[in-house]
Parts: structure tokens; sequence; C-alpha cells
């Protein structure tokens, strides 16, 4: 997988050459040990999924698509919208095997050019049948 960010592979050899020898030895032995495989930052696995999404804020109601969904939360691509890092808003779609659209409140836990990032707050069984109902979608 490639690096998003360029500067991250020089960030990386800047500290491993300010370490000690006995640093870069403990380093070495962490790495072959395989400590970091397998660590994710995220508590839900992210399953890709392209579904219409409707966001409503103060500003109004915004229209885009998910790029993925967990129980944890979704990415949204959007063309426009106005949001804010932790703003509140409530995120609905309409999962196949419920008849009503779902409303999940969320917060705003990342911005991008391209869309959101939002974490949704707590869910009740629906909601979260909902996700779950999406996520399993072919």
């Amino acid at each position: 997988m490639p690096l998003h960010d360029p500067t991250i592979t020089h960030q990386l050899f800047q500290l491993i050459t300010e370490m000690s020898e006995d640093e870069k030895h403990t380093l070495l032995e962490l790495l072959k040990g395989g400590t970091l495989k397998g660590k994710s930052r995220r508590q839900h696995f992210r399953k890709p999924l392209h579904i219409p999404v409707r966001c409503t804020n103060k500003a109004g109601v915004s229209i885009g698509f998910t790029q993925d969904i967990s129980l944890g939360g979704l990415f949204i691509i959007l063309n426009r919208g106005v949001f804010s890092l932790g703003q509140i808003l409530w995120v609905s779609f309409s999962p196949p095997s419920i008849e009503k659209t779902v409303w999940i409140t969320a917060d705003v836990m990342r911005i991008t050019p391209e869309g959101i990032g939002v974490r949704f707050r707590s869910m009740d069984e629906v909601q979260k049948t909902a996700v779950i109902s999406v996520a399993s979608m072919q």
C-alpha cells in the first residue's frame, strides 16, 4: 500500500539516524518480531461501500455517497457542504432490509477535499442493524 504522506519515510529515516545504537537495535528487534503488524488505529473494520447518503447540519442538507462504513462511522464523499471538526450532524441512508430511512447522529472527525469522516454517536438496535445491513451488501 503506498504511503499517503511522502514525508513519512524521510521522517522515519531522520528519527532513526538520531537514535543511539541500542535504540536502533531495539527498534529492529521489535520490527522483526512483528510488533507493529496487524495494528490498526480503527476500532471497527471498515468496508468499502458506495451508497447515497444525506448529511444534515445547521447549514442545511448535503448529499453524497459513502466511501466506506463500519459500526463506528463512515467516510462520505461530498461535492459541497459546510462542516467543521467536532461538529454534530445527522446522517441518513436507506438500507434495503429496512423500509424506512435511518438517521444516525454523528460527529465530524476528519475533513478532506474529497469529503468528511464521521464517527457515529450511540446507536439503538435499529440503527446498528441498518449499518450491519449496508455493510453486508455485495
